[in-house]
């Protein structure tokens, strides 16, 4: 099975929701996928994904800068925290939930192992690289450079570049998307939206961090109860998310997930 990065150059983009879908959307095929954060955790020990699914998530913190084995009496140490990371790109069976902060520890990482050349010598599992945006310019060069470092710089042998539009902010349509295609000329590039969601449960499922999935199993009088929300608006949030969690699972599904 493939390994899937989640990955994005600017906080607020909405990686921890497409990682989020995207392991719901392997779950749902029945794949059984771990789902793994390379990102910042809190006094609970716990990233943000990880607070959606506390029993699921393989937390791998931030690890050490590789710089600050100047500094550190085994200068080996960075490099064998992210090894940890390596081993799971030659089993694959992963979606990982890439903090923006940590993309270059993972690039220089990658670099420092020859990542590319062991993968491609053991036959290792396919891994795509799905980099989320919202509609704004700057988020929209920080794709570009990101697919750079990490494809075009041979970091990781990516073997497919989705590329997620995340309509929260509005539409893509006035949008010079030019830069991103040349970077990921000559490489399988696709292009995905995820719709806004307009349901009325959203802001309480950020709240409490309750999983996507667990919504849309539960009944509107259980998601009464469970946010304080009158029955109306519990009955018309849970028609609401799921269609917009169809729209998703079918815009995923462009990317083969």
């Amino acid at each position: 099975m493939k390994t899937y990065i989640c990955a994005a150059y600017a906080g607020g983009q909405g990686k921890t929701t497409l990682a989020q879908m995207t392991f719901s959307a392997l779950r749902k095929r029945e794949l059984n996928y771990k789902l793994v954060a390379a990102d910042f955790t809190d006094g609970t020990g716990h990233s943000k994904i990880g607070k959606f699914f506390p029993t699921k998530v393989l937390e791998l913190g931030i690890g050490s800068s590789l710089a600050s084995s100047k500094t550190e009496n085994d200068s080996n140490a960075p490099l064998r925290y992210w090894d940890r990371f390596g081993g799971l790109l030659l089993t694959g069976g992963a979606v990982l939930d890439l903090g923006a902060n940590v993309v270059p520890q993972l690039v220089q990482w990658a670099h420092h192992r020859r990542v590319s050349h062991i993968m491609q010598q053991r036959n290792s599992p396919e891994i795509d690289l799905l980099v989320v945006t919202k509609p704004e310019t700057h988020s929209i060069e920080n794709v570009s450079t990101l697919i750079e470092d990490v494809v075009v710089g041979g970091a990781l042998p990516v073997s497919n570049i989705v590329v997620v539009k995340n309509e929260v902010g509005g539409s893509f349509e006035s949008f010079d998307l030019s830069r991103i295609k040349r970077a990921a000329e000559g490489r399988s590039l696709t292009f995905v939206s995820i719709p806004r969601c307009t349901s009325e449960l959203w802001p309480h499922l950020e709240r409490t961090f309750t999983p996507v999935e667990d919504a849309l199993s539960a009944t509107e009088n259980e998601l009464a109860e469970k946010f304080d929300i009158e029955i109306w608006a519990a009955y018309a949030g849970l028609m609401d998310l799921r269609t917009w969690t169809e729209e998703v699972y079918s815009e995923l599904a462009k990317a083969g997930i």
